[in-house]
């Protein structure tokens, strides 16, 4: 059982930074490709908007396997949120996805106290995901 949870976590590791990958392409290419680009920003603010309701199903599982309902609400949120985001322009978008990332983050580390590898992956994607959107938010943001 432990060879099958190291496996567990190690999979979980690369899979979740392999993820970070389309946040960090789209800051390179707002960076040094194409500065202001709306194609790049919307790519971004969906992908964002993906991911965010990728992270919010894990509780739909969760509460599947528990008989929880209060969880199945909570997986269902985030997408609706990032449904939300991608109806406005990605300068206002954005903001929002970092504050669901963060807001979603704190949620987690409080359900998952049982789960020493998870918690800390989480924070750390978190941090990623939020530290790569808002560099990104920043450098599309229209120059005034």
């Amino acid at each position: 059982m432990l060879a099958y949870i190291d496996m567990l976590e190690h999979r979980a590791k690369w899979l979740g930074y392999l993820g970070l990958l389309p946040f960090a392409a789209g800051l390179v290419g707002l960076a040094l490709i194409a500065p202001g680009s709306e194609l790049v920003m919307s790519g971004v603010h969906g992908y964002g908007a993906v991911i965010l309701t990728f992270v919010g199903a894990i509780h739909w599982g969760r509460a599947m396997a528990s008989n929880d309902a209060a969880l199945m609400t909570w997986s269902v949120l985030p997408s609706l949120v990032a449904w939300i985001s991608l109806l406005l322009k990605p300068e206002f978008g954005l903001p929002v996805l970092i504050l669901s990332f963060l807001s979603l983050n704190f949620f987690d580390q409080q359900q998952y106290q049982d789960a020493a590898w998870f918690r800390p992956l989480r924070f750390r994607l978190t941090a990623g995901v939020t530290i790569l959107l808002t560099i990104s938010w920043l450098l599309g943001l229209p120059e005034v």
